[in-house]
């Protein structure tokens, strides 16, 4: 079974200077997504106790998004649907649980448990009857555990718990096969300052194991953990807490953030073999009453992360990816991604779920039960366009700019760029070799002129674009451009 990483290939990314030698006139920039409608409503009458959408996975050429319903008695139940253009959604009648004396629905059946967030992936490693991993939390059965099915349309539980901590929120999970290991980021709490009266901050810290049939190991020495949260003393032995430094964080605000702020569900992908990508949601928390109206309130938007190794994390980019809607809009106050994309042809789609109020709007105490109304109609998910590898190019003045890559090894017959000059722009290219000296018939000079808009934009010299006698060797790419904006280049 092939990879489960977005594109498993040794495409170029622009979003740090990895690739990137010099470069003059020259910007990184980030480029948010265009909002599309929602993609995904509630119409059944089994989805009218509550939705939420969680994760987008791939299998076999068609697209699949996981959400959960609330039957009527509160219990959660796992709900599927499937698409082929990651545009247009259908709900399968799967046939395995009744509803007011039908089958025909789109209901998982998960073995009786109560997950109250939930993240399914594909394993690449995984024999037949495990192959789908849904990583799921809940602190009434014990904190965070594991389940498995061999076609990802019946789960059953795999025994004990994988850790037994309060981690609730959407977690990120898949395999990674760049170190052989599972990875998971959840939600932690770092005790080190934030605003009252919790003084702590959301975070994103970070599990990995090789066994999800084990505990995962943690430090157990830990210094300042949490007290055991008194609703859940009983649960295991010594109760359940949250994770300051137990996991390692690897996503948090820093000086450069309002100390307000707190960022978690990271919506964590392994985009290409050596890059993350996160799309964790920013909460900017309001005071809790008397000083607020609400407790435990405020409003979230979605940031962009990156990382090379999946430890190592940056926001070089700390404007919004996704920003609150206008007031007519479905997502006003508050916004997460889901995990997972789909690319299709030259965009890529993602997902999130939001609202019209705030987090805490209504909780008056800790202990206030809001209810929030699902009415046939209301969305489940909402479409995001990204273009393909387009989350952050390098931009060239509208004077000019030059760009020099690291050395490459060529791998095909042509190479393609994926860039934008629009009509203003326009721009020239060179093959270097790797010590920086010009390739005879790659120069400047042969370079013909490059100027379109274009995810897969064929590079030529002289009328011609075959690089075929460069293969396997390392050259290097001397970009000049003015009013242009390089996403990746395709070697």
């Amino acid at each position: 079974m092939r990879s489960r990483v977005v594109f498993d290939d040794n495409r170029l990314l622009f979003f740090d200077y990895e690739h990137i030698e010099s470069s003059e006139d020259v910007t990184l920039r980030l480029n948010p997504p265009v909002k599309k409608e929602p993609c995904l409503f509630v119409d059944r009458d089994w989805e009218l106790g509550g939705v939420r959408a969680h994760c987008v996975i791939e299998w076999q050429g068609e697209f699949r998004m996981y959400y959960k319903v609330a039957m009527a008695d509160g219990s959660p139940l796992l709900a599927v649907a499937i698409s082929r253009d990651g545009i247009t959604w259908e709900k399968p009648e799967l046939g395995s649980i009744e509803f007011n004396g039908s089958k025909a629905n789109n209901l998982i059946p998960i073995n009786g448990c109560k997950p109250n967030e939930v993240c399914v992936f594909v394993d690449p490693v995984a024999d037949e009857e495990h192959r789908f991993k849904l990583i799921c939390h809940n602190q009434a059965e014990g904190g965070l555990y594991l389940m498995t099915s061999r076609d990802g349309l019946a789960f059953k539980r795999a025994p004990g718990n994988l850790l037994q901590f309060i981690c609730d929120n959407n977690n990120s999970s898949f395999y990674d096969p760049r170190i052989g290991k599972y990875v998971i980021y959840l939600r932690g709490w770092d005790r080190s300052g934030g605003p009252p009266p919790v003084h702590a901050r959301r975070t994103v810290v970070r599990a990995e194991t090789d066994d999800l049939f084990k505990p995962i190991p943690y430090d157990e020495n830990a210094p300042d953990p949490w007290h055991v949260s008194p609703k859940w003393t009983d649960i295991v032995d010594g109760g359940l807490r949250r994770i300051n430094k137990e996991l390692p964080t690897v996503l948090a605000c820093d000086e450069l953030d309002p100390p307000e702020g707190g960022l978690y569900q990271a919506a964590a992908v392994q985009y290409l073999p050596n890059a993350y990508l996160a799309f964790p949601s920013f909460y900017y928390s309001y005071p809790f009453p008397p000083e607020g109206k609400f407790v435990n309130d405020g409003v979230l938007d979605i940031q962009f992360a990156f990382s090379r190794d999946g430890i190592r994390w940056r926001r070089d980019f700390r404007e919004s990816y996704v920003r609150l809607d206008l007031p007519d809009g479905y997502c006003t106050k508050q916004m997460h991604m889901l995990t997972g994309m789909v690319p299709q042809g030259h965009i890529i789609s993602q997902y999130r779920v939001g609202g019209r109020r705030t987090h805490g709007e209504g909780r008056v105490t800790k202990d206030t039960k809001v209810e929030h109304k699902t009415t046939m109609g209301s969305p489940i998910a909402h479409r995001l366009e990204q273009r393909l590898d387009g989350f952050v190019s390098a931009d060239s003045s509208y004077t000019g700019g030059t760009l020099i890559t690291k050395p490459f090894q060529v791998r095909s017959n042509t190479i393609r760029l994926n860039i934008d000059t629009s009509a203003s722009g326009v721009a020239r290219a060179a093959l270097l070799d790797e010590f920086g000296r010009p390739i005879p018939g790659y120069t400047l000079d042969d370079s013909d002129r490059i100027q379109g808009n274009d995810t897969q934009y064929v590079l030529t010299w002289s009328g011609s674009a075959d690089v075929s006698k460069l293969i396997g060797k390392r050259v290097r790419l001397l970009f000049n451009s003015r009013n242009t904006r390089l996403f990746a280049l395709y070697p």
